[in-house]
């Protein structure tokens, strides 16, 4: 019995000295029905000379060649051109362990899930590999509303696209017959920033459409390794597209507060945290424009009349209520601690 096609969508833009890293796990994939889609966006390093390379010898790849649109839209068209039966994100600047495919469909097979989940190495640009928040390895089957909460607060895996197998079915448009209406097709933001902040959720809580009580496959031992880059865009200094985490973080949060009004508290310290990493980012710039001064004083005072979320939430970290006392002696004071923390303790 042949396995299902699973699609592996990687965008590519600027970033041939990683590629060959990235393309040889794929190569080395120990499940092996696979479709690997580079979307090369527009590149101007020649990395397309790589692709091209590699898709000469690796039969099951197709390159394809558009403008620079970002991300999103390099993701979303390969979910266009895409015939697998599950989906794959898999970022160029990163590359995984040779049997995360074959983990992950293992995950959904046992479970029965259409989603699953490997968590991660990070690793630094010294080369340093950091397993992400796990120190034992086991699966479990993760309730949408347990999944959404762990993913909210962090606990084995994040809100990335990537490191998760989906049926492909989850993105397309569908009319169900248990659903009045039909369920549009889910594609990432364009033009935005933080377009996973924006679309995961949107995928765990549509497995809910084909199944009251779907649920989520986890394996906690590390299959991907995310490269932390200076260059990246999350870690540049602040300019005003960065605000899209605070819109696309309120829009994720009133959403699955309707659905699961029991999550309160946890999407509440993340709407705080969202506030908490555009001003520490805005107080660091050297030098302020008045647009700057005022956008400083509106997220302290949003941070201040919702103090409340972190002072009397049971979730709330030492790390939080730090914060919080900090700003609570005047921002100067807060830049400090953040420069502290920073340095000594992240």
């Amino acid at each position: 019995m042949q396995l299902p096609l699973i699609s592996i969508i990687v965008p590519v833009y600027n970033v041939k000295s990683y590629l060959p890293a990235c393309l040889d796990s794929l190569k080395k994939q120990t499940y092996s029905n696979l479709e690997i889609l580079l979307v090369d966006d527009g590149s101007t390093d020649n990395s397309d000379t790589l692709l091209k390379a590699f898709a000469s010898v690796d039969k099951r790849t197709r390159v394809i060649k558009k403008k620079n649109g970002g991300l999103s839209s390099a993701r979303n068209t390969g979910l266009d051109r895409a015939k697998g039966k599950y989906i794959f994100f898999l970022d160029s600047d990163d590359y995984l362990e040779n049997d995360a495919i074959e983990y992950l469909f293992k995950l959904i097979e046992k479970s029965g899930s259409l989603i699953s989940i490997c968590s991660h190495f990070e690793k630094s640009q010294k080369g340093d590999l950091k397993n992400f928040n796990n120190k034992e390895y086991k699966t479990e089957k993760l309730s949408i509303e347990t999944a959404l909460k762990r993913m909210l607060d962090e606990q084995g895996f994040m809100m990335s696209a990537w490191g998760k197998l989906y049926s492909a079915k989850l993105f397309e448009h569908k009319r169900l017959k248990n659903f009045s209406g039909e369920l549009p097709e889910i594609r990432f933001p364009e033009n935005m920033l933080h377009e996973d902040v924006g679309t995961t959720y949107k995928i765990f809580l549509r497995t809910l459409k084909y199944d009251k009580k779907a649920t989520i496959a986890f394996g906690s031992r590390p299959k991907y390794v995310y490269n932390i880059r200076n260059s990246s865009i999350t870690n540049r200094g602040f300019n005003n597209k960065k605000l899209e985490l605070i819109v696309q973080t309120d829009k994720m949060c009133d959403e699955i507060d309707r659905a699961f009004p029991n999550l309160k508290n946890t999407t509440n310290l993340r709407r705080m945290h969202a506030r908490f990493s555009i001003l520490r980012q805005v107080i660091q710039k050297t030098h302020k424009t008045e647009k700057d001064k005022k956008l400083e004083n509106s997220l302290v005072y949003y941070i201040r009349e919702h103090a409340s979320w972190i002072w009397k939430n049971p979730e709330s970290t030492k790390r939080d209520k730090l914060a919080l006392a900090s700003l609570s002696c005047g921002k100067t004071a807060f830049k400090l601690s953040w420069s502290i923390y920073s340095r000594f303790f992240k």
